[in-house]
């Protein structure tokens, strides 16, 4: 057997061509004298590989400039920041979770 990065690529190459012929899991794998398990083993696999290569990406940050001064002194302190995604106002706090926020842009961007 070769090294787990070229059983990835060569199962990704089997995976693609069995969907492109339309043919079901059970039809390949009797074909190729492949069991289901290994088969699901590989697809997990893959599937874990291309989440952990998907690169995420942000919405733009708007800046907002606020005119009244000295008006917010005796309020609630503001986020240091918002974001709108998809007419969605998200305000981020100061000690905000990076992958928290990751998360929920990723949410919000498919809304």
């Amino acid at each position: 057997m070769g090294s787990t990065a070229e059983n990835l690529l060569l199962w990704e190459q089997r995976i693609k061509e069995r969907v492109q012929n339309g043919i079901t899991i059970e039809e390949w794998c009797k074909k190729n004298g492949v069991s289901k398990y290994q088969y699901f083993y590989w697809k997990r696999r893959l599937c874990k590989k291309q989440n952990s290569q998907e690169e995420t990406t942000f919405a733009d940050i708007t800046p907002i400039l606020s005119t009244a001064g000295t008006a917010r002194q005796n309020t609630v302190p503001t986020p240091d920041f918002q974001v709108f995604v998809n007419n969605i106002r998200v305000s981020v706090p100061v000690d905000f979770n990076p992958a928290a926020l990751t998360g929920l842009m990723k949410v919000l961007q498919e809304l």
